[in-house]
């Protein structure tokens, strides 16, 4: 049920039981349909409620309650006419009535009580009559008329005041603090003036302050109103502390001690705590509010509800309430008079008495009201003091610029004669050598930073992190991260100072680790502490922000954190746009790494590629298609389309794109190695297994000549290779290759890293397919408890295992188990791709096949075969296995044509697979195969 609805559900419920007695109230709620919770809650309005709430009504009041008036709407009263109820309560009813004896237009609120009257109803009558006649206050509702029924009735003509109650007036008037307490102030004039009258309300509450559409307050209900200079016997006290408002009652009305003028001042207390708080003191049963404020041991601006002022509370309308409603009536306001006047000295700046007036406090309240003469005399020694102070910065300012000139053209003297020394290596005529690569010029420089440049650590710092950018470009991601990590260093170091250069190593620095596969924890701390750099020392939504929250973003895309990826890189976004320009080169490159955050997610690969598109348009405008950065993008675009099913255009794209990384990086480089892995992962997916498995393999040659057969990064192709033998059927090929990846992954990441998960199912699945069930399962039992941990039960990682678990529970032939288990990941509301959708079809053929439903199997089967076809296409090798299990399922089902067909159609999908395959044997076994 939504909250309108709800809401209308209350509102009906409450006004259909409101008159029932409390006994018959909560069976009608049930019958109503209102469960415990609207049970508590609908009984929170009718404890609050004008008309509903009294505290024990008398037997005779409560036996009137069901009997009826004896006049009702329609009927003539004297010469008025009562035209529709408006309020009804314990004693009787009240109805907007207009004369009807045609002398004049007048419209009145009568109330008549309800049932016979006793003699205690005509004393309230009595009393009330007397109270009104004697109050004519412009802010109290004034006695018109009174009189008897024709049944002995007693009744009272009201003035009909047209209003709405305050603490709804001020909600839907937006009246700001200030407003309310002004209106709040009428409110205790009025109060004040009938105490001077020794006369105390006794039920005061917003629903008996209405205020007119003039903004002018007026109190009704003085019908339990007590004068102070009478004598009530016993009775008649009872019978007036028995018709209160629980929610408004000061706490010796609860216990039916004698009332005072202190009793109404703890009711306008809890009025002006809602006003303030926009709340009530008592929200439910359990709510102890108003006892805690009896204690001053909760203040308003503690439970304000998102009002606007609640810095304005803390301090004197704290203490207002507080004081306004204690629980010893000794301790509050002597008066309403006295409330409304700390208001007031509140509204001028004045002390309150309140509070302790200590002298910091009287000198604040001074200082807030007299400001203009303390501003005028604070500007005059801020003249004089800054005219000072800016004589003195112009002149530092004039030294350190002097200062910052000559160690920035002493640091570019020294760079330029570092660069120049260091590209002399590949002058033939200094060298002695012919030619020279750009990664042996930078080996060159990289040896003699340590040796030339120690006396000088800021030129030092600046070449470290240039070099370790070149680096960085070329591929060399471990001389990178120490070059980088370095650079960040000294640029840190007290001699050198520079905390925004630092963070641009930083940031450059856990681009490289996020790249490169290392700990996921290393690549956030360093890109944490960059944006914790730019923050401090650089201006808020600047462009150095900007290049810290899109670092983030990218290092929470490796950690598959998409959503905090891509709200840090719209900002960067955002930033970059405005600053930099909608074409310039760094939009482009938060553009790039938005598309790397949808490729990763995979549920909207159009958008992905759109990103990349518009970012190598930009990166072509502004410096061609033959750079590093145009091949990033390139690369990752490729990556998209492959995703998005489009592997034919990838290829293409691809294949561009490993000369062009040859071309820039030339033959030994990371980036060449990896442009090699991802050509091979795309026809890996086409099924083009053999040439895969060569472009892996060239992947892991580079990676090996560059010594970098240790690290993570190796374990990428190698995994890759090991996949590709998999997906041949070479199982023993493939083992020692998938071990290899796992112990390389579990010696250079995290434990709980994805990478080692993802290499633990990878070796478990291929075990099982071994037929070594135990290994598997114990590799899989891992993977599982790491994926668990990371994304919780529903996850796609999850599911692929849990579905792998059931396989091995097949082998085992614990079908009932494997069922139990495959119930669950049916149930799961995680989205299935088409492969895993017809490896979960597939079993679910094994299981109805073990079962001996043949049909069941049957159409299991052919599910599956339709999934992997619409997820590799009608005619890719990874669908052989699947058409051969349908084929099989056919044959038995005693559907032999159709079965030769289908095993005919997939037959020459054969030499994809290694002649070690099980898949050949399977396929020389099947039904009604032509020879």
């Amino acid at each position: 049920m939504n909250d309108s609805g709800r809401e209308a559900l209350i509102q009906r419920i409450f006004s259909e039981v409101r008159r029932l007695s409390e006994v018959d109230r909560r069976p009608r709620m049930v019958e109503l349909g209102a469960d415990s919770v609207l049970i508590a809650e609908i009984e929170a309005l009718l404890l609050g409620d004008a008309e509903t709430s009294a505290l024990g009504a008398s037997p005779a009041a409560r036996g009137a309650t069901g009997t009826g008036a004896e006049l009702g709407e329609g009927d003539t009263l004297g010469a008025w006419r009562l035209l529709e109820e408006i309020g009804s309560g314990g004693m009787g009813a009240v109805y907007l009535a207009e004369r009807s004896d045609g002398h004049f237009d007048q419209r009145v609120a009568i109330k008549l009580i309800r049932g016979i009257p006793d003699a205690e109803t005509f004393v309230h009558f009595a009393r009330e009559r007397q109270i009104l006649a004697n109050l004519q206050h412009p802010n109290i509702a004034r006695l018109l008329d009174g009189g008897a029924t024709p049944g002995g009735q007693p009744y009272l003509a009201m003035e009909y005041v047209e209003g709405e109650p305050i603490e709804q007036y001020c909600a839907a008037h937006s009246l700001g603090l200030d407003s309310r307490l002004r209106l709040f102030q009428k409110v205790c004039s009025a109060v004040q003036y009938a105490h001077q009258r020794l006369i105390v309300h006794c039920d005061l509450k917003p629903s008996n302050i209405l205020v007119r559409a003039d903004g002018n307050p007026v109190l009704l209900d003085f019908g339990i109103a007590r004068a102070l200079d009478q004598q009530a016997g016993p009775r008649e006290l009872k019978s007036a502390s028995s018709w209160v408002t629980p929610l408004y009652a000061s706490p010796e009305q609860l216990r039916g001690e004698p009332v005072t003028t202190a009793s109404d001042v703890f009711s306008l207390g809890l009025i002006l705590f809602e006003l303030l708080a926009g709340r009530r003191a008592r929200l439910d049963a359990d709510d102890h509010t108003i006892t805690l404020l009896g204690q001053s041991a909760v203040k308003p601006s503690e439970l304000a509800e998102a009002m606007p002022w609640v810095a304005r509370l803390r301090g004197d309308l704290d203490a207002i309430v507080q004081r306004a409603t204690a629980a010893d009536p000794r301790e509050r306001y002597e008066s309403a008079e006295s409330l409304a006047a700390d208001l007031q000295r509140h509204l001028d700046f004045r002390p309150i008495s309140a509070r302790r007036q200590g002298a910091g406090y009287r000198l604040g309240r001074l200082l807030r009201r007299r400001w203009p003469v303390f501003a005028a005399a604070a500007l005059l020694l801020l003249v004089a003091g800054t005219f000072t102070w800016q004589l003195a910065r112009e002149r530092d300012r004039a030294l350190s610029a002097e200062r910052e000139a000559i160690t920035q053209a002493h640091t570019a003297e020294r760079v330029s004669e570092f660069l120049v020394s260091v590209f002399n290596v590949s002058n033939p005529n200094l060298s002695q050598k012919r030619t020279l690569t750009a990664r042996e010029v930078l080996d060159q420089g990289a040896e003699r930073i340590e040796g030339e440049l120690s006396d000088t650590p800021a030129v030092k710092a600046k070449m470290l992190a240039v070099l370790g950018t070149a680096y960085r470009y070329i591929g060399e991601s471990a001389r990178a991260v120490d070059l980088l990590d370095r650079a960040a260093s000294l640029y840190l170091d007290p001699r050198v100072d520079q905390p925004l250069a630092a963070a641009d190593a930083l940031s450059a620095l856990a681009v490289v680790y996020s790249n490169n596969n290392y700990p996921a924890s290393k690549a956030e701390q360093v890109a944490s502490e960059a944006l914790r750099l730019r923050e401090r020392y650089a201006e808020p939504e600047s462009l150095p922000i900007a290049d810290a929250l899109n670092t983030l973003g990218i290092v929470h895309e490796s950690e598959d954190r998409f959503d905090e990826a891509e709200a840090l890189l719209l900002h960067s976004l955002r930033i970059r746009e405005r600053l930099a320009g909608k074409e310039s080169r760094a939009v482009a490159s938060v553009l790039h790494n938005l598309g790397l955050v949808e490729t990763s997610r995979g549920s909207d690969l159009g958008k992905a590629i759109d990103y990349f598109e518009r970012a190598l348009a930009i990166k072509k405008k502004l410096e061609g298609d033959r750079n590093p950065d145009y091949e990033t993008s390139l690369a990752d675009y490729a990556k998209a389309l492959r995703k998005d099913g489009q592997r034919e255009r990838a290829v293409d794209i691809q294949r561009k794109d490993l000369a062009l990384s040859r071309e820039l990086y030339g033959e030994r480089s990371e980036l060449l190695a990896g442009a090699h892995n991802e050509l091979g992962y795309t026809l890996h997916d086409m099924g083009r297994f053999s040439e895969a498995a060569a472009e892996y393999q060239a992947s892991m040659d580079i990676r090996r000549e560059l010594g970098g057969d240790t690290g993570a990064a190796f374990a990428i192709p190698l995994n890759n290779l090991a996949s590709a033998y998999e997906d041949m059927g070479d199982y023993a090929a493939a083992e020692p290759m998938y071990r290899r990846s796992l112990e390389l992954r579990r010696s250079g990441q995290d434990p709980d890293s994805p990478l080692i998960a993802s290499a633990e199912y990878n070796l478990a699945r291929l075990l099982l397919k071994m037929g070594r069930l135990e290994e598997a399962h114990e590799l899989a039992d891992k993977a599982l408890s790491s994926y668990r941990k990371r994304y919780g039960a529903d996850h796609r990682n999850v599911v692929k295992v849990e579905m792998l678990e059931v396989e091995r529970l097949l082998d085992s032939h614990a079908l009932d188990d494997a069922s139990e288990l495959f119930s669950k990941v049916v149930a799961s509301p995680v989205e299935l791709g088409d492969t895993f959708l017809a490896r979960r079809h597939a079993l679910a053929a094994r299981i109805a096949e073990q079962r001996g439903d043949a049909d069941k199997a049957l159409e299991a089967s052919r599910q599956a075969w339709e999934a992997i076809r619409r997820a590799w296409g009608e005619h890719h090798p990874l669908s052989l296995e699947y058409g051969l299990a349908y084929a099989r399922q056919l044959s038995r089902s005693g559907e032999h044509q159709q079965a030769r067909a289908i095993v005919n159609s997939i037959a020459d999908l054969a030499p994809a697979f290694s002649p070690r395959s099980p898949l050949h044997a399977e396929l020389a076994r099947a039904p009604g195969r032509d020879e």
